[in-house]
């Protein structure tokens, strides 16, 4: 399906997602697509990136994501993704 944005991912993001199983690769496309399909989702916090940009820091179940949104270009830009280790697992 077609979303009005196109996310890209940085290279750590792309080994994070290399290097999960199957069921975590899959859970974070879903958030990858999410975010393409809703571009003006904000984060529970932002921060800094190596350039001084706003970064959206937002909690999607497991995972921890940063990213920011460059609207002119429809673009999402996916800086980190960090699974979220809970008790048990």
């Amino acid at each position: 399906m077609k979303w009005p944005y196109k996310y890209t991912v940085d290279d750590s993001v792309l080994q994070v997602f290399a290097t999960s199983p199957k069921r975590q690769r899959e859970a974070l496309l879903r958030i990858f697509d999410f975010l393409a399909r809703e571009p003006f989702t904000e984060g529970q916090s932002t921060q800094l990136d190596r350039t001084g940009r706003h970064c959206q820091v937002k909690r999607f179940g497991d995972w921890l994501i940063v990213y920011w949104p460059e609207h002119l270009a429809s673009e999402i830009h996916i800086l980190d993704a960090e699974r979220l280790i809970r008790k048990g697992n």
